[in-house]
């Protein structure tokens, strides 16, 4: 009877260990396949048009941004792609604003695990993230908008709100000031990781200006994750 109680338990082990490890390469080897096709496909094909119709417009926040914010619904977070350990690999983060200087709502995207940054002590920061928290009221944005989607008057609702992606931060920004405070928690608490870390030059430059080669793969996830598959096929009907 011992005998048999431990040929079960071995048994058990090896079903137990072959399901573990056959799942983790199923999962390997398909979920590359079920990403391929997640989403709209056909949107990929169409990024280049999307882009090349985009205009560069000046945007100034508004002085009640957080004010805006508190009152909830402005800001949004979708996770896009998840890694073979099912953590977030890729995700959008969206905060969605009224802009008085066009009297339309807008939202800005920013699609995370796209870039990243170095800071001290060799840390890496996803770049989109930190610039995404670097919004201040007042702040001047130089700013992509496809021309087709800013022309249709049924884009800036908040059903609808117009989609942009930020090129530049023109003015407005707190990154020295910033900068100084994590200096200062860093000389405290060496080497731990800090909510505000340093940004060194290169970093500096890489927030204030988003390389288009970046931009163009937020416009690639947006038109394949975020925009409705019927609001697709209008913007890219032919007339």
């Amino acid at each position: 009877m011992i005998g048999s109680n431990k040929g079960n338990w071995g048994r058990y082990g090896l079903q137990a260990f072959g399901i573990t490890v056959l799942g983790s390469l199923l999962f390997y080897f398909i979920n590359p396949i079920i990403e391929y096709f997640k989403g709209n496909r056909d949107a990929v094909a169409y990024t280049k048009t999307y882009v090349s119709q985009w205009d560069s417009i000046r945007l100034v926040l508004p002085n009640n941004l957080f004010e805006q914010s508190l009152q909830g619904g402005t800001i949004r977070n979708k996770t896009l792609i998840l890694n073979k350990k099912k953590k977030i690999r890729i995700s959008a983060g969206i905060k969605k604003y009224y802009i008085p200087q066009y009297k339309k709502i807008f939202e800005l995207i920013w699609i995370r695990g796209i870039d990243e940054i170095v800071g001290l002590y060799n840390r890496h920061h996803d770049a989109a993230g930190v610039q995404n928290g670097l919004m201040r009221p007042n702040m001047v944005l130089s700013v992509y908008v496809n021309r087709k989607q800013w022309k249709d008057k049924s884009y800036g609702t908040k059903e609808k709100p117009m989609p942009v992606f930020v090129h530049r931060i023109i003015s407005g920004d707190d990154i020295e000031e910033r900068n100084k405070n994590a200096l200062r928690k860093d000389r405290r608490c060496p080497g731990e990781i800090m909510i505000d870390f340093y940004l060194p030059p290169k970093a500096v430059q890489r927030m204030r200006n988003t390389p288009d080669s970046v931009n163009y793969k937020f416009a690639e996830y947006y038109l394949r994750y975020l925009l409705p598959e019927d609001e697709f096929e209008r913007l890219f009907e032919e007339k």
